[in-house]
């Protein structure tokens, strides 16, 4: 096959720094939640980029919003409820006592950033496009005439008392509300509902591509709502909250029972930021502060709308000011008989550059085909609309043998991954919710066919979920194969699933929650032992944290075995130490479409092992997942992805920002005619066929 670098060339990490603190274990990696907020200033960067199109500069910035409300749901919460990190870990920002104040002081500044770029940025740049943005007072009299007449037919929940520490905030806050000030005291008024039945940017009468931020109507209407008092203050706020459903156990009637109540506790959970305009006096905020329980480090004010996450849904369609379209190809063979296709050799699909398509006829053929008696297959996000369902529930009418393996516990979608679950059911699919103690969150569908008398499968292991809507902005790589030994693990994986096989023994697939991580570390150790400063390792990830990986990693630089990671988000390696992680780099990139391929290469002494599947090296994929990775061993595809793929990921001369040993992110220096992975990837898509 051939090495993916020359031999003897053993690459130091251009950003190298001498082992001072470093080597220390108080230095040896870098904080998680300051390393995820890292990605995001990435991402912010991406909204600042001028070489973005403008409405795509808009939904970047809508997407750190959203990232934000999902580390505050997720994250945050667990410092709220006591969870600690040795003291070592607060290094990063000085005078921190708390994990909480340090991530505090990250966010207040990302967070006025991007009212900044939001304001002074991107707001002119829509305006000299023709998108605008109104205030209330701008707009005419006969418009406000129309506003008022809708907002007249809506009901509201007024929360009255002397004081905010009066009022009951927890039946009904979350989300935007508005806080009133009158001469007979104070209210609260929750609006959430509203904006999320009605929208958030309001078209303003007749005017093309012109808005009012929904929020702004309610508070000139809320005035109405106090006929007989004198109203000195309406004032928006925006609350998140904890987001856990407390699926702990493994019962699956008591996940059920958790998931229908979801909705009727969020307003209850732990509220675990607030977000307030800087214009907003103190003597208001404070009481509101103390009514909540919450601390000084979760409330955080902005020169700008909140709740900038709706910019990722900005209604206006202006192909122009977008990404330019191109044409997904199929995947090479899945155009005629796929399983005739599939057993001559191994074939590869990579989204969005191949189209989705590629799997849904994967699916559909086998609910079609006669000789097809089996399709098992696991499901973790899978969005509104779903073509695998309707291929699933074909298939269930065919009278096929179908077993989904439905996780219940995929975090923001138990409440659709149980409507799809009782629909399969409905359907006759037969429906496993998840795997005691762990969470399912591998990638595979196997189909089992009758062929001349003898049993024959298919399968096919994604990077991915099976999600048609994400498979066009998320970039994943599958492989469809009919090895028997791969075909074999699957069928092995799906019986413990089922229950009715405890212990299986793997002999291509490595799965975890029993070895994954020993695996990884032995072939980390091994390019040490036998290749020494010719070995050669490659990971691409979204995130790095599993300390026992970073560990290997580091050993093996120390034998000046070049390492090369694509780590889109989390990195805790402190990669370009003197004497510890010189030969490391980490690059990692944002663009168009959201890296969440993994994969994993070993150059193996010149005989390359190459794996694609579904973990992270984080703690939690390693040992609390189903988790698979699949060998590459079509000798084609494992060339395109050592020789073309690979090599586009970790030397990105568009996209590719390099992590120091400080913690600090590079972007790249730009030379005129280059182009981005990504865009190499459009350009290259049938050369993997």
């Amino acid at each position: 096959m051939g090495s993916i670098h020359k031999p003897g060339k053993t690459r130091k990490n251009r950003y190298v720094r001498k082992a001072t603190r470093f080597p220390k274990e108080s230095g040896r990696y870098f904080n998680r939640e300051l390393s995820w907020l890292k990605f995001n200033e990435r991402v912010l960067f991406e909204a600042e980029n001028t070489d973005n199109p403008l409405l795509e500069r808009v939904t970047f910035l809508g997407i750190v919003a959203g990232n934000l409300d999902e580390f505050f749901m997720v994250r945050v919460p667990a410092y709220q409820k006591g969870a600690t990190y040795s003291a070592d870990e607060f290094s990063e920002v000085i005078g921190s006592s708390t994990q909480l104040e340090m991530i505090y002081s990250r966010v207040i500044v990302l967070m006025r950033h991007m009212a900044e770029v939001w304001n002074n940025d991107l707001v002119p740049k829509l305006a000299a496009e023709g998108i605008f943005f109104l205030r209330y007072a701008e707009c005419t009299d006969e418009e406000k005439k129309a506003f008022k007449k809708e907002l007249e037919e809506e009901s509201f929940t007024i929360l009255r008392g002397d004081r905010f520490s009066d009022i009951q905030h927890d039946e009904y806050l979350h989300g935007f509300a508005m806080l009133v000030q009158t001469d007979k005291g104070r209210a609260v008024i929750p609006v959430q509902r509203i904006i999320d039945e009605k929208g958030r940017f309001v078209p303003v009468g007749d005017r093309k591509n012109t808005f009012i931020f929904r929020e702004d109507l309610l508070k000139k209407h809320i005035l109405s709502l106090f006929p007989d008092e004198t109203v000195y203050a309406v004032m928006p706020v925006r609350l998140t909250r904890d987001s856990d459903l407390d699926l702990k156990g493994d019962d699956a009637d008591d996940l059920i029972s958790a998931i229908m109540d979801a909705q009727k506790t969020l307003a209850k959970r732990y509220p675990s930021r607030l977000e307030t305009l800087d214009t907003m006096p103190f003597g208001y905020m404070a009481p509101l502060v103390d009514a909540l329980s919450l601390v000084p480090e979760l409330v955080y004010d902005m020169a700008a709308p909140l709740g900038l996450i709706d910019l990722k849904e900005f209604p206006v369609k202006r192909p122009n000011l977008k990404f330019p379209p191109y044409t997904a190809s199929l995947p090479s063979g899945l155009s005629g008989n796929v399983f005739s296709a599939i057993a001559k050799r191994d074939r590869f699909m990579f989204n969005p550059y191949n189209s989705f398509d590629g799997l849904i006829r994967f699916m559909s053929a086998a609910a079609d085909d006669p000789t097809v008696v089996k399709i098992q297959i696991t499901l973790y996000r899978l969005g509104s609309e779903s073509p695998v369902i309707d291929a699933l529930l074909a298939a269930a009418k065919n009278r096929k043998d179908v077993t989904a393996v439905v996780e219940l516990k995929a975090s923001f979608d138990e409440e659709t991954n149980f409507r799809w679950a009782t629909k399969l059911k409905e359907g006759g699919v037969n429906v496993i919710m998840g795997y005691p103690g762990v969470k399912v969150h591998a990638k595979c569908c196997l189909i089992t066919r009758i062929e001349n008398g003898q049993i024959v499968r298919y399968a096919n292991i994604s990077t991915g979920n099976y999600n048609a809507n994400t498979a066009k902005i998320y970039a994943d790589m599958a492989i469809f194969t009919a090895n028997e030994e791969i075909c074999t693990d699957a069928a092995a994986m799906f019986a413990m699933l089922a229950g009715t096989f405890s212990s299986p023994v793997y002999r291509r697939l490595i799965i975890s929650p029993n070895s994954m991580d020993q695996e990884i570390i032995r072939r980390i150790e091994r390019e040490a032992e036998i290749s020494g400063t010719n070995g050669r390792i490659i990971m691409k990830m979204n995130s790095l944290t599993d300390r026992d990986i970073i560990n290997a990693l580091y050993a093996a630089s120390e034998k000046g075995v070049r390492i090369d990671l694509a780590v889109r988000g989390v990195c805790m390696l402190r990669p370009g130490v003197e004497k510890l992680s010189e030969t490391i780099s980490v690059i990692s990139v944002v663009s168009r479409f959201l890296e969440h391929a993994r994969v994993y290469y070993f150059e193996n002494g010149g005989d390359p092992e190459v794996f694609i599947g579904s973990p992270d090296m984080m703690p939690r994929n390693l040992h609390r997942r189903i988790e698979i990775l699949c060998p590459i061993l079509d000798k084609r595809i494992k060339k395109v992805l050592i020789q073309k793929i690979l090599p586009a990921f970790i030397d990105d001369p568009v996209k590719g920002h390099t992590l120091d040993a400080y913690g600090r992110y590079h972007p790249p220096e730009r030379r005129p005619g280059e182009l981005s992975s990504q865009q190499k990837f459009i350009a290259m898509q049938r050369a993997w066929r």
